[in-house]
Order: structure tokens, then sequence, then C-alpha cells
């Protein structure tokens, strides 16, 4: 049947030991069946590494390439492409390298390729028009405790033991000169986003991290302000609020369900 024969061809493609189907089934005297295979394989394996090594870039520096392609090779082995974006591939690609053992001896290269992710997402994420405060004014004072605040596209937070952002920082092509990163420095929590056309990462403290995670929850404005309270007495949700529009954090809102249809336009 056609579908079991292109199922076994892309299992024949990811795994050598897979492809015997494929293999009993490819009839061409001119070349071997697994040299014909293997044209396809090194094709498309190769393409899924390069496209980590462009997602990647200061994992692959800290490495060196030799390692990187290694590495991403036995990756790209076990988790297939499931897109027809190359741009979608790699989101487990840190996971890999957690546990990947020849990688053990640089503990924080995982993390930085958390955050590579992170900043490969938001640099790809749609643009958004500015923070409309004009339709902000129009709603009722009746209808803002069920405003549900939407953080920038594909914004997210991130935590590390290690100083993951200088680490970053120090291996970005316009640096010169490689500063020296204190591995001991601790952890940290960093928010990364885009404001217009401005890539963002930034540290944010205990409190500003647990506002951004429930702005990320989606609840609304009146629940978002007693989970608040009840986790940081004292701290004021407005003021969080005020940073993180004029941040470019939140870019837009919408209202909870029951009052949607009250909405002004």
């Amino acid at each position: 049947m056609l579908r079991e024969l292109q199922q076994a061809f892309v299992s024949g493609l990811y795994r050598r030991d897979a492809a015997a189907p494929i293999l009993g089934a490819i009839d061409d005297a001119r070349r071997p069946a697994e040299d014909q295979l293997r044209i396809y394989r090194e094709s498309i394996l190769g393409g899924l590494v390069d496209a980590l090594g462009e997602i990647y870039p200061v994992c692959r520096g800290l490495v060196g390439e030799r390692f990187f392609d290694a590495m991403a090779r036995r990756h790209v082995e076990a988790h297939r492409s499931l897109s027809p974006d190359l741009t979608d591939y790699g989101e487990d690609f840190a996971g890999f390298v957690a546990g990947f053992a020849p990688a053990q001896s640089l503990p924080y290269l995982a993390d930085v390729a958390h955050l590579e992710w992170r900043w490969h997402r938001v640099f790809n994420s749609p643009d958004v028009a500015p923070f409309d405060l004009s339709r902000l004014a129009r709603l009722e004072e009746a209808q803002h405790t069920a405003i549900v605040w939407r953080l920038a596209p594909e914004a997210g937070l991130l935590q590390s033991q290690f100083p993951v952002d200088r680490i970053w920082q120090a291996n970005q092509p316009q640096q010169h000169e490689v500063p020296l990163v204190n591995l001991e420095e601790g952890a940290v929590q960093l928010f990364v986003w885009r404001q217009g056309l401005t890539m963002r990462i930034e540290r944010v403290s205990d409190t500003e991290r647990l506002f951004l995670q429930v702005v990320a929850d989606a609840l609304p404005f009146g629940e978002l302000c007693e989970g608040m309270a009840s986790a940081v007495p004292g701290v004021d949700p407005g003021a969080l609020l005020v940073r993180a529009i004029e941040a470019g954090q939140i870019v837009s809102f919408d209202l909870a369900a029951s009052d949607a249809g009250d909405a002004a336009s």
C-alpha cells in the first residue's frame, strides 16, 4: 500500500535499522538501493542539522561545530520534523541536550538552548500593533476586573541557576572582546519578548516573574490582583501593569467570556 510505503520510507530516513522494507521496494539496477536512500537521508537529516545550527548559534559556538553537528544529528535521528516549516523544528532540543551525556561538562548548555529557542520564537513571531489605550479607556469601570491581559506573541519566562543571559550576550557576533562570565554569579529569571522591532531579554524580580506568569495564565484582572495580593502582600498590581504595557510586554487585552459581549470595539 502507498501509505505503508511512505511510512517505511520516512522510517528508513531516520533509522538505518528500519530501512529494510523500503530497500526491498526500490528496483533500480543502476545504483544500489541503500545508496539511493542515503542521498535522501543525508539531504533531509543534513538540512535539519543545519536548521538547528541556525536556531542555536550560541550553543554551536560554545561546543564547536563538529561537536554540535554530531549532537544535532543524534537529536534529528530521534526527533522527526512534524512541520513543513523549518522554523517550527527544534523545540525539544534543549531537553535533548540536558540528557546528552557528552555535553554534561557544560551544565549551563541546556539552559542556553532554552534561551535561544525562546529568542528564535519571539524573533519570528507576528508583528502586533501598539497597545490601544483608547480602547481601554472606552471600557466601563465595572468591566476592569474582567480584563484578560495578553503578552507579546511568543514572549516567555525562563529560569536558570546560571547567568545564561550573560553567556548568550558574550557569544554574540558583535562582541569583539569576549567578556568573562562568572558562572557562580547566581540564578537568573528572564523574560524574553519583542517590543516593535527590538528584541528584549530582561532579568525580572520574583514579584515581576509572578505577575507575568499570572498574565500568561490568562486570569481576569480581578482574580490576578487577588492572587498577587495573597502571594505578595502590599504589592501594587497596577504599577506592575503600567510598567509591562510601557515596556511592550503586554500588547493587548480581551474581556472574560461573561463580559465579552459588552466589550468596546
